[in-house]
């Protein structure tokens, strides 16, 4: 009788004994989850250029990046145009948009855009030229997100030229706006008539 009393109380006390155990192994992730959690970490840091990394970082060979270290990537930004004209080409458009994923990320980076003729043409037309190819470029800067207090244009007209000879091919080269970095007084590095 002594037996029959003690079974019920080992029945409760065992399954009470039971239910944690449950619950701890239920709580125990499989082995394929810290797996799973490692891969985490390295989605987060691939990007695509269509994707802003934010924080100060530029999405450089599908990886973030810091812009400080990229500087290059985000200035080194030639746009070249047909003779006369201020019209932006379809194939510099990746290198402004690229600038402009920088800009957004970084407000703090500044940069000026010199805007260049070729030779032809007088020195007051170049001028003025240089300065509608800045603006077109500055334009278009802001259309994808750049703050106006990011970006400064200068003309040079033809007094910059990257190409000395006198035909269509140099010419070509010498048609052109840069970007360039400026240093921390707002300034450029290269001396132009600014607007």
């Amino acid at each position: 009788m002594r037996t029959l009393a003690i079974l019920p109380l080992i029945a409760v006390f065992g399954c009470a004994h039971q239910k944690p155990e449950a619950k701890a192994q239920a709580a125990t992730p499989p082995a394929a989850a810290p797996q799973q959690a490692a891969a985490t970490p390295a989605s987060t840091n691939s990007c695509s250029r269509d994707v802003d990394c934010g924080n100060g970082q530029l999405c450089v060979d599908g990886r973030c990046a810091d812009i400080s270290s990229n500087l290059a990537l985000c200035t080194s930004v030639r746009v070249h145009f047909d003779f006369n004209k201020s019209d932006i080409s379809s194939a510099d458009r990746d290198g402004l948009e690229r600038a402009a994923r920088c800009l957004k990320a970084d407000r703090e980076l500044h940069i000026a855009i010199a805007g260049n003729a070729d030779e032809r043409g007088t020195e007051e037309y170049n001028m003025a030229l240089g300065d509608h190819r800045a603006h077109a470029v500055a334009d278009y800067l802001r259309s994808l997100g750049a703050s106006d207090q990011q970006l400064q244009t200068v003309s040079y007209g033809k007094e910059k030229p990257l190409c000395s000879e006198h035909d269509e091919a140099c010419w070509a080269q010498n048609r052109r706006a840069e970007l360039m970095a400026q240093n921390s007084a707002g300034k450029a590095s290269k001396k132009g008539r600014r607007k």
